[in-house]
């Protein structure tokens, strides 16, 4: 009876595993059996190279799937040799040209040859929304910019310059020509960083740019054009304010920055007294402001900071200083500053401010700076 049993038994695992393999290879599916939907879910996790490369071959579904389809499309152009950006370009960019809403291109000068050759070509890009052009060589500017200009959605700029400049006036007078540009980032060097030269915006053209951020050396005296272009601005980086301590503003009665909320900036050379002209004329809407200064110890002077604020600033949320000294041996000189900032002022804000030093790199170096919640 055991015996029976047992044979029974091992009859009904076998079978039950014959139908259990049986069941599993009629419910197994492939990549290409999914459907449009899941497709597309799968694909936005991707970068679109990824998924040129791994599926445009593949099968003529996926191909058509690819070149068919109603989703946006953002172009990064990864690191790859020139025959197989020459087949992404003809396979991909070209035929979804109406599509792409994202172009990124960096690195490989020929990636700039074949996507502006000819120049007009850009304007066949008509969802471009966003362009990220790093890298870029001053030659095409002029040519290009031109014809950006047609675009009907382009609202977010970065611009990386490979050529060391001499004078950047141009280059903002080809940005402010954009008629739909909301954000801009702009990176380049100067021939001469320590004295930039002043930037000449002669035409005085009105911009949409709301968000402004320059990786670079801007005189103090070119902040007035700059803001005569820059009636709707939101946002303001700056690398490096660059002035001496005779530096003036000249402003202008036109202009009122009622939309300025956040500034950013590090002074290099600018005195206290000129940094209060510029927050007196454009810096009243003002609600966040990181500054950092090095070496220039009319900065250090908290009764003026309170006037500052209370008389140019009065919608001030946040306040971040970041003051760098080099020439100071003696902790005890921070220390009484740091004691100036303990008052009442200070407090009720919740601005606090410490100091640090770093021996192992030089013992003449301190910086003041302000504590959490901001940094």
């Amino acid at each position: 009876m055991n015996q029976m049993k047992r044979k029974i038994d091992d009859t009904v695992d076998e079978n039950n595993n014959k139908k259990t393999k049986f069941s599993d290879e009629n419910n197994r599916s492939v990549f290409e059996d999914l459907p449009n939907e899941i497709i597309y879910e799968i694909f936005a996790y991707l970068d679109v190279y990824h998924i040129y490369y791994g599926f445009y071959y593949l099968n003529n579904r996926l191909r058509n799937f690819l070149l068919n389809s109603n989703i946006p499309i953002q172009i990064h152009i990864p690191h790859m040799s020139k025959s197989n950006f020459e087949n992404y370009t003809k396979d991909m960019i070209i035929p979804n040209r109406f599509r792409i809403n994202s172009l990124h291109l960096s690195l490989n000068p020929f990636t700039f040859d074949l996507i502006f050759s000819p120049p007009r070509f850009i304007c066949q890009f008509i969802e471009l929304e966003i362009l990220i052009l790093d890298h870029f060589d001053t030659k095409y500017l002029k040519n290009i910019f031109q014809h950006l200009i047609s675009l009907p959605k382009l609202h977010q700029l970065t611009l990386s310059l490979v050529d060391i400049i001499g004078d950047a006036s141009y280059l903002y007078v080809y940005l402010f020509r954009l008629p739909y540009l909301k954000t801009c980032q702009l990176t380049y060097q100067l021939k001469q960083a320590d004295q930039p030269s002043s930037l000449l915006l002669s035409e005085h053209r009105q911009s949409s740019i709301e968000n402004l951020t320059i990786h670079s050396q801007v005189r103090f005296d070119s902040l007035t054009d700059l803001f005569v272009c820059l009636p709707n601005l939101h946002y303001l980086s700056i690398d490096s304010l660059v002035g001496s301590y005779s530096s003036d503003i000249n402003p202008s009665s036109a202009v009122v920055l009622k939309h300025l909320k956040h500034v950013s900036m590090k002074l290099d050379g600018i005195h206290f007294h000129t940094l209060e002209k510029l927050a007196n004329f454009y810096f009243h809407s003002v609600e966040i402001f990181f500054i950092s200064i090095i070496n220039n110890n009319s900065y250090l002077h908290p009764k003026g900071w309170e006037e500052l604020i209370e008389n140019s600033m009065p919608n001030l949320r946040i306040f971040d200083l970041n003051y760098v000294n080099e020439n100071r041996e003696n902790d005890a000189w921070f220390h009484f500053f740091i004691l100036l900032f303990d008052h009442s002022f200070w407090h009720k804000k919740k601005w606090f401010f410490t100091h640090q030093h770093d021996y192992r790199e030089n013992k003449d170096h301190g910086i003041l700076y302000s504590t959490n919640p901001y940094r």
